[in-house]
């Protein structure tokens, strides 16, 4: 009986073991155009982004990067052209999506900073994209800040800030379409990158504890500060992963070790069962 009840413990911790969830898997990247397919983001997190780009609002009114990097909150920086048909509709509609599920309050426990590579784009089609994606919701279009290079510049100061936030992006002139990586960058206040949320089809606890985590704990509820210490970052698949589970797993494993240690012990003992 002894030896029934140990087999029928250890089936029971291997079983809840094979019931853990599996860590979340990064979303797809999208296809990128002939010898483009193989970007992907150069990052740079603890890098210091410029302060004086100069940039302009969906008002033509001119601003810098300093303005937006100094008000003391994380920002959501994402790279796209205002009048893609392809890849940037896609990132710009599942992040206003995931955002709405965010419990933080736009505008002040964040930001989202949408800058457009393209320096055929104006101020119009700043002011469209803003009412495409994210005047649904008052909340999110009082937070978001779409921005157009100078135009004195041709693209150059735009390149400069997509550079040493490691976007790469290129002109594919066959398409007449830009080459680019899909996902956001996560900044901490003053400008520096904190973290890379990869792919499309965002999640909201990946945005949630990403601006937390940018925020050094300036934002975010006691149950967001615990919930950064059940999952961890991981940068290749630019996720976070519940560490819990792998704990879990670990000390399951350990678990069944033992046990079968007493399981064999039992076994070896004469008379016994």
């Amino acid at each position: 009986m002894r030896r029934l009840a140990i087999a029928a413990l250890l089936g029971c911790l291997l079983g809840s073991l094979t019931a853990l969830p599996a860590p979340a898997q990064a979303a797809p990247t999208a296809l990128l155009p002939g010898s483009f397919k193989d970007f992907a983001f150069d990052q740079h997190p603890g890098a210091q982004l410029p302060r004086d780009i100069r940039l302009r609002d969906e008002a033509n009114h001119a601003i810098t990067t300093a303005s937006l990097f100094d008000a003391d909150r994380p920002l959501v920086l994402v790279f796209d052209y205002f009048r893609c048909t392809t890849l940037c509709g896609v990132v710009l509609g599942d992040l206003a999506a995931a955002l709405a599920q965010v419990p933080l309050t736009p505008g002040k426990d964040y930001a989202v900073m949408a800058v457009s590579i393209d320096p055929e784009d104006g101020p119009a089609d700043a002011a469209a994209l803003k009412a495409r994606h994210f005047d649904r919701n008052p909340a999110l279009a009082g937070a978001i800040h779409p921005l157009i290079g100078d135009p004195s510049d041709r693209g150059r100061e735009v390149r400069r800030l997509a550079g040493a936030a490691g976007f790469p992006y290129r002109l594919d002139e066959a398409t007449g379409q830009y080459a680019h990586p899909a996902g956001v960058v996560l900044v901490s206040p003053g400008g520096t990158v904190s973290r890379y949320i990869l792919g499309i089809g965002y999640d909201p606890t990946d945005l949630r504890l990403g601006l937390v985590d940018a925020s050094r704990g300036a934002v975010g509820s006691v149950a967001d500060h615990l919930l950064l210490l059940c999952y961890g970052y991981d940068p290749a698949q630019g996720r976070y992963n519940a560490e819990v589970g792998r704990l879990m797993q670990a000390t399951g494993a350990a678990s069944i070790l033992a046990v079968g240690l007493v399981v064999w012990r039992a076994t070896r003992r004469p008379g016994k069962g």
